[in-house]
């Protein structure tokens, strides 16, 4: 169980106790009365003291009223625990590696992309500003989740969490997919997934950068795509095992089903087409790829940015205007996870 404080029911106060304690991540909380918490365990039928697993590094134990906790300090609502929860489940399985991505240096964080009806429901929002604010539910699960990482894994920042600059995504990043606006199938059904079914892929990623073309040529759109991909300070040409993201709006979707290309296709051109010279890496960054052997990195002589296309996600969300996606790159942890959202 939980524990028990006797504070007033006020935000500045309880705010300030939970701050002095390194229990936030900076911005004021919604107090977690035992009121607010029933209220917020209505959401999920599981028991409040089943455990989904230690929390790494500190392995506090992630209990269902535990998150509920963290789920109201972030100003969730009940409807949104399941999400929540099935999200930690991800985290905590052994293949997310979420022991690495805790500590690292590297600005990595847990993105949730949810899929299905639940989207609807909820209100997450999956087309315009699907990135920025505005949106409770976007907000909140996702805050939840790094609330909870903080205060059960105990990942401050200085102490546990060791990232050398962080970026905003590590506050909140959850988005829906926009499944009504995409030319292909979402991204669930092509992770085995019935359409009807609500899932949560969890994915640890870095800060997304815009890449822009408003140009309704397909063969424009994909050579800024190709042109943007690659970076040499990306950890993708690290890690060849990394799920990095590359969140298409709906109009470059549309623009490039129309030029002929499906996922899979789209996939293998860009890995082919977005590859590195061999000497292009620093000596430490070669270094850490001869570890593994340069059979494991290299391509046709060339370091592409996955090896494997499949690793390249590709999700479509936001909104149809402006031309504008974006790609998240990956790095060691955090490789992608899905899972049905169950109550």
């Amino acid at each position: 169980m939980s524990s028990v404080e006797d504070l007033p029911d006020d935000v500045e106060v309880v705010s300030a106790w939970f701050h002095e304690r390194g229990h936030t991540d900076g911005l004021p909380v919604v107090p977690p009365t035992r009121a607010r918490v029933l209220r917020m365990l209505a959401g999920t039928t599981r028991d409040p003291a089943a455990s989904l697993g230690p929390v790494p590094p500190a392995n506090g134990a992630a209990t269902v009223e535990k998150l509920a906790v963290n789920a109201v300090l972030a100003g969730c609502r009940p409807e949104y625990l399941p999400v929540v929860l099935t999200a930690f489940e991800l985290m905590l399985e052994p293949g997310f590696q979420l022991a690495g991505l805790q500590p690292t240096t590297n600005p990595l964080t847990p993105m949730l992309i949810v899929n299905g009806p639940i989207r609807q429901r909820i209100g997450l929002n999956c087309s315009t500003g699907v990135l920025g604010p505005g949106w409770q539910a976007n907000a909140t699960i996702g805050r939840a989740v790094r609330l909870a990482l903080i205060n059960l894994g105990g990942a401050r920042p200085g102490e546990v969490d060791k990232c050398t600059q962080g970026f905003v995504g590590k506050y909140t990043l959850c988005a829906g997919e926009n499944e009504e606006d995409s030319p292909w199938e979402p991204l669930h059904v092509e992770r085995g997934f019935a359409l009807s079914q609500d899932v949560v892929t969890v994915v640890g990623v870095n800060a997304a950068m815009n890449i822009h073309d408003s140009s309704a040529d397909w063969t424009d759109v994909v050579k800024t795509l190709c042109g943007s991909l690659p970076s040499l300070g990306t950890p993708n040409v690290v890690d060849p095992h990394a799920t990095p993201v590359l969140a298409l709006n709906p109009l470059h979707a549309q623009i490039l089903r129309d030029g002929g290309f499906d996922k899979a296709g789209l996939r293998r051109h860009l890995v082919e087409n977005t590859t590195l010279p061999p000497d292009a890496l620093s000596n430490r960054r070669a270094h850490l790829r001869r570890g593994e052997g340069a059979e494991h990195y290299l391509v046709n002589g060339r370091i592409p940015i996955v090896n494997d296309p499949a690793s390249l996600m590709l999700v479509v969300t936001g909104g149809m205007g402006g031309g504008h996606s974006c790609f998240l790159p990956a790095g060691h942890y955090g490789q992608a996870r899905s899972a049905e959202i169950t109550p």
